[in-house]
């Protein structure tokens, strides 16, 4: 029984809305490194920052690596493989110009680019690893390197880094816990379009959705070529909000909706158009009209039988009987508009010949009737 919208996809999945921005973050990082790592080369080449042999080729095979990973990003599956190898490309390069480039005491601060990026790249996990490896790293390195830093200098760079880590940490789940409010939000006002909110049935759009979908897989299945659609008014219902009020009215059609979805299949739809009109549609599930049509009229008793059975809401005995119009489908050219009209039609005549019945639609002219020869009883 279809009551409920599609579902969505949790963040975090290949196809999320944050991902999206992991991806686009990733290819700007790409591009970056890339073009520092390129005018750090150009500079050593014109005598400007010497980097020496193993850092200039170290750096040229980085700027050469982000360049390749770039042009693999436009494959949406690869983002976490390319992601570990950025962060992992990365602390490689840092570590050899911590060890390869003495001179240079700022060669520390590329440590702390990484650490943000590998929060947002990755995740927390993977920031947090990134954090103590970059500071157990240099707590190691340090006693031998060409100029060691000095111990107060150390105490600043390991406190800087846990204070970066922690900053990192703190915006990357803020922006996470927003990106989730919103996809919760989102989600909810989804369900609100196609969910009718006094009953949960699936409103007009989303039935629509479904009658197009099954009219669409017309012919695909041989055994189950003809499908049903009934439209469903209660008998003399203003009066009970009259009578009684809008509040038992509602928990009427609240009582009713949970009738007619007992009466039906799992894969049945039970919807509410509004005010007290409701539609049950039997997708395809009959390989020829009479079946159909006799399987659908068993159905439409049993609904006229349990809707009109007495209901006590609100401390009021409320007894109302409902009138069915049904149609079969599909018929040559039909579109869900055409369906639901039939249907609606036929419910009317229902109505004009006394209520609390059943009548099923003509087929449309130029087409040949088999067990329908126009407007029928239950």
């Amino acid at each position: 029984m279809h009551t409920a919208p599609p579902t969505f996809p949790d963040p975090g999945s290949a196809d999320d809305g944050y991902r999206v921005f992991q991806l686009v973050f990733l290819r700007a990082l790409l591009v970056a490194a890339a073009g520092v790592s390129a005018l750090f080369v150009l500079a050593d080449l014109m005598g400007i920052n010497h980097l020496g042999q193993t850092q200039l080729l170290g750096t040229v095979v980085y700027c050469l690596a982000n360049l390749v990973m770039l042009s693999l990003t436009w494959r949406r599956s690869l983002y976490v493989p390319l992601a570990v190898i950025l962060v992992l490309a990365s602390f490689a390069i840092y570590t050899l110009a911590l060890v390869s480039v003495p001179g240079d005491e700022l060669r520390i601060v590329w440590y702390f680019l990484g650490i943000g990026g590998s929060y947002i790249l990755l995740g927390r996990g993977v920031g947090l690893a990134f954090t103590v490896a970059s500071i157990a790293v240099i707590l190691a390195l340090n006693p031998g390197l060409p100029v060691p830093y000095s111990r107060l200098s150390v105490v600043t760079i390991t406190l800087a880094l846990v204070s970066c880590s922690i900053i990192s940490l703190a915006v990357t789940a803020y922006a996470q816990g927003i990106y989730r409010q919103l996809l919760e939000a989102n989600r909810h006002l989804r369900s609100l379009s196609l969910v009718d909110p006094l009953t949960g049935l699936p409103n007009r759009r989303l039935l629509d959705d479904r009658l197009r979908q099954t009219l669409a897989e017309g012919g695909r299945h041989p055994k189950q070529t003809f499908g049903a659609l009934m439209f469903l008014d209660l008998d003399h219902f203003k009066e009970v909000n009259d009578s009684l009020g809008h509040q038992v009215g509602d928990a009427l059609l609240i009582e009713i909706g949970h009738r007619l979805r007992e009466q039906v299949r799992d894969s049945d739809t039970v919807a509410r158009l509004g005010g007290d009109e409701f539609v049950i549609l039997l997708p395809l599930f009959a390989p020829d009209r009479d079946s159909a049509l006799q399987g659908a009229q068993t159905v439409a008793a049993k609904l006229l039988e349990a809707v009109g059975r007495p209901y006590t809401v609100e401390g009021h005995v409320v007894a109302r009987s409902p009138s069915i119009g049904l149609t079969l489908f599909p018929e040559p050219g039909d579109t869900a508009a055409a369906v639901l009209q039939r249907a609606d039609a036929a419910m009317y005549q229902a109505k004009a010949d006394g209520r609390r019945c059943l009548r099923v639609s003509a087929r449309p002219q130029g087409t040949t009737a088999a067990s329908e020869g126009g407007l029928a009883d239950a």
